[in-house]
C-alpha cells in the first residue's frame, strides 16, 4: 500500500508524460467518432480496447451498456466517471490512464475504485444498480478548467470545503501541483441519489470538444489527479 503522504509525485509526473503520446491519440480517436456529442458504438469499443491494456481486476458492461472497470476491493468505494466521448473525451482518457498510473506506481490502498464510462452522452448519469455498486463518493471527470467543482448531493445540498471528499480533492491538488486549487460550486446533472460528488477535469466548463486537447499539460495533470485521488480519499476518511 502507498499512503497518501508517500506518493512519489515526481515519478507520477514522469510516468504520466511517458504515456503522453498514447493518451493524446486516445483522446483524438474519441473526438473523431461520429454521433451526437461524439457518442457512437465505435467510441465505446475504442474505450474498451484501451481499458483492456490496463491491469483492471474486473471489466464488464451493465444492462444499460455502460463500461464498468474495477481496481481493488477495499473498504472505501470510489467511482471515477466520464461520458466516454465528445465533451467527455478528455475525462475518459484521463480516468482510463489513471488505472495504468495507479498500477505503475503501486498506489493501492483500502479502496475499491470503479472507473466507469457511460454510453449515453446526453442522458443523466445514474449509478449502475447491478452488482451492488454503490460508491461512497463520485469524482466526475468533466471539463472544469482544472477547478474542483463541489456538486449537489440530493440529501445534503451543495458540499462545502469541510467535506472529506472536498478535503481529499484539495489535498490531491496541493500535493501534486504545489498550489492551492480553485474551488467552485456547480449544479449537477448527474442523478447521484444523495451520493457526494465533485467534478474535475481538463477543458473549459461547458465547452464543445475542440479539434485539439485543451492542452496536453492539462490532460496530463488531470490524469495524475485521478490516479492520486483514491489514496488521498482513503487518507481523508481515516482522519475523521
Amino acid at each position: 500500500m502507498t499512503p497518501a503522504r508517500m506518493i512519489d509525485t515526481q515519478r507520477l509526473s514522469t510516468i504520466a508524460h511517458e504515456y503522453e503520446r498514447e493518451m493524446l491519440q486516445f483522446y483524438r480517436d474519441l473526438l473523431a467518432f461520429p454521433g451526437e456529442n461524439g457518442h457512437s458504438q465505435g467510441s465505446f469499443e475504442r474505450i474498451r480496447h484501451e481499458v483492456e491494456k490496463a491491469p483492471y481486476e474486473e471489466i464488464r458492461v451493465d444492462a444499460a451498456g455502460n463500461l464498468l472497470t474495477r481496481i481493488g476491493s477495499g473498504t472505501h468505494k470510489i467511482m471515477l466517471h466520464a461520458r466516454g466521448a465528445g465533451t467527455g473525451a478528455a475525462g475518459a482518457a484521463g480516468i482510463v490512464y489513471a488505472g495504468r498510473l495507479i498500477h505503475e506506481l503501486g498506489m493501492y490502498d483500502d479502496f475499491t475504485l470503479w472507473v466507469t464510462n457511460s454510453v449515453q452522452s446526453l442522458a443523466p448519469f445514474h449509478i449502475p444498480a447491478e452488482g451492488g455498486i454503490r460508491p461512497d463518493a463520485v469524482l466526475l471527470a468533466q471539463p472544469t478548467n482544472l477547478c474542483i467543482q463541489m456538486r449537489e448531493a440530493a440529501v445534503e445540498g451543495f458540499l462545502d470545503e469541510s467535506h472529506p471528499l472536498v478535503q481529499a480533492a484539495i489535498a490531491t491538488y496541493e500535493t501534486l501541483f504545489e498550489l492551492p486549487p480553485m474551488i467552485t460550486q456547480s449544479p449537477s446533472a448527474a442523478a447521484l441519489v444523495g451520493i457526494p460528488a465533485i467534478a474535475f477535469g481538463a477543458g473549459e466548463d461547458g465547452a464543445r470538444p475542440p479539434a485539439e486537447p485543451p492542452s496536453i499539460r492539462h490532460l496530463l495533470k488531470a490524469a495524475q489527479f485521478y490516479a492520486a485521488f483514491p489514496v488521498m480519499y482513503v487518507d481523508a476518511m481515516k482522519r475523521l
